[in-house]
């Protein structure tokens, strides 16, 4: 059973008073990580306001992929959101289809991000107007779920509906290495297989000696992709970098480039 989770706000845009940076949403999300496989040509995603006020939310499909070490995002017709806008009034549910229009190449996967954005005045009346044009403030917040698209014969998560050998599951292949540049340190890790790397939970590891790198969620690395964090302090001589990937139970130990 899919349990909401409330996401982390990855943005504010035209936030021109800072106590108002501080304000609490009140959207829930879930799943987290929606998936469309090759039989499917659906997901689904529940946006939930647990607020007092009406909320006007615009929902967005956008291409993701990765190059020199960064997220790029490019408009696309592939995957499309219904419905697009949508004002959920307090305490309810607003069902978002994610539906994907072309299949993935076989034993691929593709990477999408949707994105939610809380849009203000959801109520759209006069005195809500009169008080966004007293204040001066415009606050728009964007959540971004990742969304991956398999091709035939490419999976990443079981399905209680088509049981299948777990043996053959895509999975992510990691190599590592660092560098040290003009303004400090960088972790870089490249993924050549088959399916994208969720990493959490990132130490340095040697023997039972841990360095916390990130507690939380580092990032993404999508398959045949390379990525580089910045890291806050040397690496530690004779460590190597570990991580959960895609929230699996035991850690990974990440190969040497």
């Amino acid at each position: 059973m899919l349990r909401p989770v409330l996401l982390h706000t990855l943005g504010l845009a035209a936030c021109l008073v800072g106590a108002a940076a501080q304000a609490q949403s009140s959207l829930m999300i879930w799943p987290l990580d929606p998936v469309i496989e090759d039989d499917q040509r659906a997901a689904a995603l529940w946006l939930e306001n647990r607020g007092q006020q009406p909320m006007s939310l615009q929902i967005r499909v956008l291409a993701w992929s990765q190059g020199d070490g960064t997220d790029s995002y490019a408009v696309q017709e592939t995957v499309i959101a219904s419905p697009p806008m949508a004002v959920v009034p307090p305490g309810q549910r607003q069902l978002v289809r994610l539906m994907n229009t072309r299949p993935a190449p076989q034993g691929t996967e593709l990477a999408y991000r949707v994105l939610v954005d809380e849009l203000p005045n959801a109520d759209g009346g006069e005195d809500g107007q009169r008080q966004g044009s007293a204040m001066g403030i415009k606050l728009q917040i964007r959540y971004s779920v990742p969304l991956f698209v398999s091709g035939k014969d490419h999976w990443t998560k079981p399905r209680a509906d088509r049981p299948r050998d777990a043996a053959t599951a895509a999975k992510p292949e990691l190599r590592w290495r660092t560098e040290r540049g003009m303004d400090g340190h960088y972790l870089f890790v490249r993924n050549d297989g088959r399916a994208h790397a969720r990493l959490t939970a990132v130490q340095w590891a040697r023997g039972n000696a841990l360095v916390t790198v990130n507690p939380g969620l580092l990032g993404y690395v999508l398959p045949g992709a390379e990525m580089r964090w910045k890291l806050e302090q040397p690496p530690p001589p004779g460590h190597v970098p570990q991580a959960r990937v895609n929230n699996a139970e035991a850690v990974t130990v990440f190969v040497a480039q």
